[in-house]
């Protein structure tokens, strides 16, 4: 090591603290003073100071409360209009006995239909099969 270019190193050095805490430790500098330190710092007290430059920290504060304001207005509109959705959910209709009768006689009708062309697919099937058969003689 070189001599005489390393600053001298006091091991017993007062840092005076603005909140008037005392910590002694070792540095280069005789003297030393901050404006916090542990006792005094919020992080480590838990307290909140704020340091408000031109009530920016209202104005926030302001900004919040009206937003907190408007997220209460929607909701209840969000409630509303499911109330309005429940009062409005369809209700089934009674239906006149006359289109009941037109429904039923028209499915009647289409089952009718339905079973003749089975039955004619039947005969045609039978027809054919018979004339496909060779005769034993």
């Amino acid at each position: 090591m070189k001599t005489d270019i390393h600053p001298t190193y006091h091991s017993q050095v007062k840092i005076a603290c603005s909140c008037g805490n005392v910590i002694v430790a070792g540095s280069t500098q005789e003297k030393m003073a901050t404006e916090m330190c542990s006792k005094c710092h919020p992080f480590y007290t838990g307290q909140q100071k704020l340091v408000d430059t031109a009530g920016r920290v209202d104005k926030f504060k302001e900004r919040a409360a009206k937003f907190e304001e408007k997220k209460d207005e929607l909701k209840k509109r969000e409630e509303e209009k499911l109330e309005k959705r429940k009062a409005k959910e369809y209700k089934e209709k009674e239906v006149p006995a006359e289109v009941l009768r037109k429904a039923l006689e028209e499915t009647k009708q289409k089952e009718v239909a339905l079973k003749e062309a089975e039955r004619l697919a039947k005969k045609t099937t039978k027809k054919t099969t018979k004339k496909s058969e060779p005769k034993n003689k």
